[in-house]
């Protein structure tokens, strides 16, 4: 038996998925204070948790609880049938918020990203890595990054009962955002809606935040943080060069048209 009172939040990598999940729990009070990570049922998952244990955590929530996932929405990366299905369900009968960011942004953040974790991207080049395999699609997918992007995009817009928000409306126009997503879930917000710009835990929570992410469980956020948000719309401009331009619209410059990030 599950009871859905699930809302999911997807996005590409590096696309704005905190910030979302941030806005919505942090102003409504329909929308319990945790939220949960999909992939974390996956068994390759570097915090993976059981189906079980996940499912129980779920059911224990109240409110509208906040599911996010970077898969695509097929669930094909699931390897075990009750996870595939378990997957599946919840994102057949969940509202989703999608969250689109320009892909040449995407793809510096990431590239930034993935030099602090991997000794192999902080020997590349941003052009070498731009034009690298994607491994976010899988092994021998034969997708560049910006063609994974565009997928991914395309995938999650296909979806019924979805919401698509810009991440550039999160920065431009913050508080009609907000208003859209509630409405789209039909939660009721605070009188006054509170910005999410640098938020952080409060002292001493990180043990306790440690223990509930094994749990599949994240808490909600308070304070100020000491690593404010970085991350501007156009801050690819800096990055690419005329061959990047040309070979990030050759791989996916149609999905940049439809999104209205090129005319």
């Amino acid at each position: 038996m599950f009871v859905f009172n699930t809302v999911v939040i997807a996005t590409h990598r590096r696309s704005g998925t905190q910030w979302v999940i941030d806005a919505l729990r942090r102003n409504s009070l329909d929308i319990s204070d945790s939220y949960m990570t999909l992939e974390q049922i996956e068994t390759d998952h570097g915090a993976a948790i059981p189906l079980a244990d996940f499912r129980r955590q779920l059911l224990n929530l109240e409110g509208h609880v906040l599911i996010n996932v970077h898969d695509l929405p097929s669930a094909d990366k699931w390897q075990s049938l009750d996870e595939r299905l378990f997957v599946r369900t919840i994102l057949h009968n969940s509202p989703t918020i999608y969250v689109h960011r320009d892909g040449r942004d995407v793809l510096v953040s990431l590239y930034y990203y993935m030099k602090s974790l991997s000794e192999t991207v902080r020997n590349q080049s941003f052009s070498r890595f731009l034009r690298g395999e994607s491994a976010l699609a899988g092994a021998d997918n034969g997708m560049s990054r910006p063609a994974y992007w565009a997928y991914h995009v395309n995938s999650w817009l296909a979806k019924d009962n979805l919401l698509a928000i810009a991440y550039r409306d999160l920065e431009t126009d913050y508080d009609a955002t907000v208003q859209r997503m509630a409405a789209f879930l039909n939660v009721k917000l605070n009188p006054r809606l509170q910005p999410i710009n640098s938020l952080s835990r409060r002292d001493g929570d990180s043990k306790l935040d440690s223990v509930l992410g094994r749990l599949g469980v994240w808490q909600r956020l308070s304070g100020h943080s000491d690593h404010p948000r970085v991350g501007k719309s156009g801050d690819w401009r800096r990055l690419f060069d005329k061959r990047d331009k040309e070979f990030f619209m050759k791989e996916a410059g149609e999905t940049l048209r439809q999104l209205g990030y090129v005319k």
